[in-house]
């Protein structure tokens, strides 16, 4: 596609020896523009990529059979706890060779996988300058390499998602469209044995690469036989497409035709993997150049195409375009695939995806941006056709040449390529795991419920229903016929293991069933005096059985190929005598004289210049953090962009234990059916030694909770770190999804935030200006509007022409009296009115006890969800009740659940308590309670030791919602130092079930502080805040001095 530059003046005898050595020049300086985009790999320490870990482990796994002579196996033996896992049947390996074969060169772990994914990025470059170059031109072929570089999505797959396979891949796909472009229009044996070794290598690499460029490699064959207008030549590359799909045949058709053998399934059983979650959007499509940040534990980047590669591409087709008009079909296939595959990773594809089930397999659509960033990264290129570059400029007056130095525009776009995107190459570093051998592998899976390298263990046989016992021991460290599942009297005289293989002798006087310890799947065989019986998994482990009968036996159990396989690996050998024979018969040809200008060697100076400072330009400025494309937000004040933060979370020993840094943006008003993002930011202010989640609700005005308890991590973003893990230097991100209850009504809730302790699920206390306010904070309210799409449901209870109940189900089946217990209700109305029915309560004799109204508002089609509170007479006698619901109509239904009610026992008389203290508690002058005496014991004179405090109360009146007792013991300033709130007696009599003129003892334990004096207060407060007042108006009682 070069076209000479008329322009150009006769190359001097100095430029025509620089241009001798061109090529070698081109590739150092691309390597030399590499090095900033592979310093993250220039150490031990791997990625905390998401997959890092599962690489190094199929790394080990492929040593180890290495070592034990095994050149290739479908089947990972020492896997999946030591049972056995069909990785490489479906995972491609040639990256975990790759990485092996580095370690027995003597390289450490991580710096062999490190290695690996360094001269993978490397090699990308050159394999793009290798095909640019025919396109472009060595000037082009340089822009596209660093274009390639530093694309976002190429630094997210190898830095951070840490897929060493696709990595690797990368170097792959350009190799086949360079190899068919020769062979296709200029039928070179070279580029018809590239094009199509290299498609088999690429399925051996990472197939689900293989399969999105397929499309894209399919669109060049036929884009260069246009430009060709030769049907010779399309056939040409359809047969190296076909021969390229045959050699890799022993790989792919046994993945694709034997998948139903595992539970593939598994891998789409949770949200993160389902496609429709995994749309881009236009903020990490077209993401802009980002800052990255040191100061933040889980900054993670982007994932899309970038917007300056994307803004580029379109100039350079603009440009190639109009300077190449003999071209066009080349050009214009390459932006029409990069639209088409951009258009596939975003939202506006759904239809298609649902559409067509083998689309949803690749079940990521991002993954099509590596086919797209290809294409993009070429099109850049073309903002360069030739080796010359003036750009001609048109005025209102006169045409003018617009003279920009030869080398100007390269190294500009240079510069941009590269410095824009280096916001990608800070990830974090994450120690490798220090026991590598496979017995660590096993401690690993099991310390992480892993199985198989695998994120859903989606590839474990079908018959394994439930894996054994995490107390088995491994096979990997005993074997594999044990003598413990041996009949007695019955042994094994010889036992020799091979990692796909076994042979055994054993002697038995009964006939037994042997159990041996590795997963069924086809391939495995078994033999027994070398005539093959039948294996039947076990159930429900799925391991191998198979009978053996009494005497002295060889067994023989070994791991080798299917009939599909055999057909598989014969459609493979006879692709590549088939591609050995065209190369014998396709003559001799060498390319057409290149008509690219030759470069001065002050071009390769200036690259050379160039790459230089960018290196010192990124190791002295902006790896230290002197500039935006690296610099920390967070400073003594506080978070950059946010007020200086005054909301902190603790306890009264240590209130600021945690800061709230601030918190972004999110929508005031979300429909029913969608999510709600919250993106805070936080910074431990002490070394935690507990680990505390973020709890997020949003609520109704009566404190009704109306989402998921499970909140969901954000898509594009790093879950946090556990806080145990939060150095003081640094800050942390929780970007969560709220997911509401299906059938939320539209209406105002409140969104409430609290950290809560991970076991004990204890919240702490939220302190802003340094005073408590409470277990949660209240961040604002949000307009819950109807749903996008209409909720079916189809499950019905009970309906009639007023009303369908579809679902209604209580909160708990026990309580006590004056209990608040929760029914929800799913209904829908047949019309567009509001409708109200009657709850009833019935005795195991039908007597009604207590009825609720209850209004169903016509909120729209659909179905709803109702949250009733209700709450149970304080004088309800125990025994099992129903719940009966009655429409206007005049019909009834029971419902499901039957409540039974287990009554307290009651303390009718006072007992005797060491202190007297008889002062009320109420709500405008209305004593609810009295506080009859306490009794301290003695612990609590004791400083340092648990002081356990009993109260006597005497309930006077029906209590109007459930209230807490505090009992805070406070220091000479007034603060709390030690505290106790709870539910009365232990969490075990709220107050709603307190009968008027009954006691109630009630316990709390405090840890009295080394140092007095304190004052002991007590008091009572509702789920608000709001506490009860004495008679004389105080929100406490004194109860004198405990200790000095």
């Amino acid at each position: 596609m070069n076209e000479p530059d008329k322009n150009s003046s006769e190359p001097s005898p100095i430029s025509k020896k620089w241009q001798t050595n061109g090529r070698f020049l081109s590739l150092a300086l691309v390597t030399l523009l590499a090095i900033p985009a592979i310093q993250p790999l220039l150490r031990g320490a791997l990625t905390c990529g998401f997959d890092n870990v599962f690489h190094l482990w199929r790394a080990v796994q492929i040593e180890a059979l290495l070592r034990q002579g095994v050149l290739f196996s479908r089947w990972a033996p020492h896997m999946a706890q030591g049972y056995g896992y069909p990785l490489y049947q479906f995972q491609s390996p040639f990256s975990a060779y790759l990485a092996a074969g580095l370690h027995l060169a003597g390289l450490e772990w991580g710096l062999a996988l490190n290695g690996v994914y360094a001269l993978a990025v490397v090699a990308s470059g050159w394999a793009t300058w290798l095909l640019a170059r025919d396109l472009w031109g060595d000037k082009g072929a340089v822009v596209t390499a660093v274009a390639t570089l530093y694309a976002p999505y190429h630094a997210y797959v190898a830095l951070y998602r840490a897929s060493l396979s696709e990595t690797v891949a990368w170097v792959i796909a350009p190799l086949v469209l360079w190899g068919l472009r020769r062979w296709q229009m200029e039928r070179t044996r070279l580029g018809l044995a590239t094009a199509v070794l290299s498609f088999i290598l690429l399925i051996f690499t990472h197939d689900v690469t293989a399969y999105a460029f397929l499309p894209f490699m399919g669109g060049w064959v036929l884009a260069m036989a246009l430009a060709e207008r030769s049907w010779a030549s399309l056939w040409r590359g359809l047969l190296a497409l076909a021969l390229g799909m045959g050699g890799s045949a022993f790989f792919w058709l046994p993945a694709i035709a034997e998948r139903h053998f595992v539970q593939f399934d598994r891998a789409t059983s949770a949200w993160p993997f389902l496609y429709f979650n995994n749309f881009l959007p236009l903020s990490q499509l077209l993401a802009l150049p980002r800052q990255a940040d040191p100061s933040l534990l889980n900054d993670w980047p982007e994932r899309g195409l970038g917007a300056l590669l994307a803004l580029l591409a379109v100039a350079g087709t603009a440009v190639a375009w109009r300077r190449l008009p003999g071209h066009r079909w080349l050009i214009g296939y390459l932006a029409l695939a990069l639209v088409g595959y951009v258009a596939l990773v975003a939202a506006v594809s759904r239809p298609l995806w649902d559409a067509f089930p083998l689309l949803q397999t690749f079940q990521f659509p991002w993954r099509f941006l590596a086919p797209a960033t290809l294409a993009a990264a070429l099109l850049c290129g073309g903002l360069l056709p030739g080796n010359g570059n003036r750009l001609a400029v048109m005025d209102e007056i006169r045409p003018y040449r617009l003279p920009i130095t030869d080398y100007g525009l390269p190294l500009l776009l240079i510069l941009l390529l590269s410095t824009a995107h280096w916001g990608w190459l800070y990830p974090q570093h994450c120690v490798p795991p220090a026991d590598t051998s496979l017995a660590g592998m096993v401690s690993w899976e099991a310390a992480t419920d892993t199985v198989g390298t695998t994120a859903s263990a989606e590839l474990l046989p079908t018959a394994v229903r439930q894996m054994p016992s995490a107390k088995s021991i491994s096979p990997v460290l005993a074997e594999r016929l044990s003598p413990a599942d041996l009949p007695e009297g019955a042994r094994i005289l010889t036992a020799v293991y091979h990692p796909l293989r076994a042979d055994i002798e054993v002697e038995t006087a009964v006939p037994f069933t042997a159990h041996f310890r590795t997963f069924f799947f086809p391939g495995w065989r078994a033999w027994v005096d070398g005539k093959e019986v039948s294996i039947i998994p076990g159930n429900p482990d799925g391991q191998i059985t198979f009978a053996v009968p009494d005497g002295r036996h060889t067994l023989v159990v070994a791991f080798g190929e299917t009939p599909l396989r055999w057909l598989a690996n014969a459609l493979s050998l006879l692709s590549l005598a088939a591609l050995a024979f065209m190369l014998w018969r396709t003559p001799a040809t060498h390319r057409q004289s290149e008509t690219q200008t030759s470069l001065p060697a002050r071009w390769w100076a200036a690259l050379l210049v160039v790459g230089l400072a960018l290196l010192a330009a990124k190791w002295l400025l902006v790896d230290p953090g002197y500039t935006p494309l690296r610099h920390s937000r967070l400073s003594e004040t506080g978070l950059a962009g946010f007020a200086a933060p005054s909301v902190t979370f603790g306890s009264p020993d240590n209130p600021a234990q945690i800061r709230l840094l601030g918190m972004e943006y999110w929508p005031t008003a979300v429909p029913a059916d969608q999510p709600l993002p919250v993106t805070l930011y936080w910074q431990a202010a002490a070394p935690l030694e507990n680990e505390y989640r973020v709890g997020l609700v949003l609520v109704d005005a009566a404190g009704m909770r109306w989402s998921t308890t499970d909140l969901r991590d954000d898509r594009w973003s790093r879950a946090a770190p556990p806080t145990t893990a939060w150095p003081l230097d640094q800050y942390a991100r929780t970007a969560l999804l709220i997911d509401l209850l299906p059938g939320t009504p539209p209406g105002a809730y409140t969104l409430q935030l609290s950290l809560f302790d991970r076991e004990s699920l204890m919240p702490l206390t939220v302190y802003e200006q340094g005073q408590p306010i409470g277990p949660y904070l209240s961040l604002g309210q949000i307009d819950v509007q109807p749903p996008t799409q209409t909720a079916v449901l189809e499950r019905v209870l009970f309906a009639d022409d007023a009303v369908t109940i579809h679902g209604a189900f209580l909160d708990r089946v026990q309580a006590a009296p004056g209990d608040t217990v929760v029914l929800t209700l799913l209904w829908s109305l047949p019309g567009e009115a509001d409708t109200a029915v009657t709850l009833s309560l019935a005795d195991n004799t039908d007597t009604v006890k207590h009825t609720w109204p209850v209004a169903l508002p016509a909120y729209g089609p659909g179905g709803w969800r109702s949250q009733l509170a209700l709450a149970l007479p304080v004088t309800l006698p125990g025994g099992p009740y129903t719940l009966q619901i009655s429409t206007p109509a005049g019909h009834t239904a029971v419902l499901p659940d039957v409540l039974s009610i287990q009554e307290p026992e009651r303390l009718l008389a006072p007992v005797a308590m060491a202190m007297a203290v008889h002062v009320s508690l109420g709500l405008a002058d209305q004593p609810l309670a009295t506080l009859v005496g306490f009794t301290p014991d003695a612990g609590c004179q004791q400083p340092g030791n648990p002081c356990q405090i009993t109260l006597l109360w005497r309930a006077e009146a029906p209590f109007p919602g459930s209230y807490r007792v505090f009992v805070h013991l406070l220091n000479a300033q007034g603060q709390i130092a030690a505290q106790s709130d709870a539910i009365p007696a232990g969490w075990t009599r709220p107050t709603t079930g307190w009968l008027p003129g009954e006691y109630i003892l009630d316990t709390h334990t405090l840890r009295l502080p080394s140092a007095g004096p304190y004052t002991l207060t007590v008091g009572m407060y509702d789920e608000n805040g709001q506490r009860l007042q004495t008679p004389d108006h105080n929100a406490t009682i004194g109860l004198g001095t405990l200790s000095e």
